[in-house]
């Protein structure tokens, strides 16, 4: 499905949807240029999950976020700066990944592909910066 975004409301109503068919254990990669608007998605997909949207900032420093939702606990991941599967392991992601008590999303997800293509269910939205501003090219992949 490819989405033409023009507000950063579509994007939060596309968020809304989104966050209406999450269950335990999903897992939503998220790719794009250098501000596309990954976080602001995922911002905005934890808004539409009830979790104050002042709690999610970009983890790239931190590599993973852990935010405490009310059906769910979200851990918003970064690979941009990890190197390698190994530097992956080191974090508990996997373990953290098999969580069916929580919804992973990952930034940057196709640095690290390996790690998680064999996982389901999962979303994969990539996320293109359009001609103004609040445009965006939303391609969204569900595999179950």
């Amino acid at each position: 499905m490819i989405l033409d975004i023009l507000s950063e409301d579509q994007t939060k109503q596309f968020a809304q949807v989104i966050a209406g068919n999450l269950k335990g254990g999903h897992l939503i990669t998220l790719d794009g240029d250098l501000g596309a608007g990954k976080t602001f998605f995922t911002g905005a997909l934890c808004e539409a999950m009830g979790i104050d949207r002042k709690l999610v900032c970009s983890p790239t420093y931190t590599i993973m976020r852990k935010i405490k939702g009310k059906l769910f606990d979200v851990y918003h991941w970064d690979f941009y700066r990890i190197s390698s599967i190994d530097e992956l392991a080191a974090t508990d992601f996997f373990e953290l990944l098999n969580d069916k008590n929580s919804i992973n999303i990952i930034e940057w997800a196709s640095l690290l592909k390996e790690s998680w293509d064999n996982y389901y269910p999962r979303i994969e939205i990539e996320i293109e910066i359009g001609e103004k501003d609040e445009q965006r090219r939303i391609r969204t992949e569900i595999k179950s």
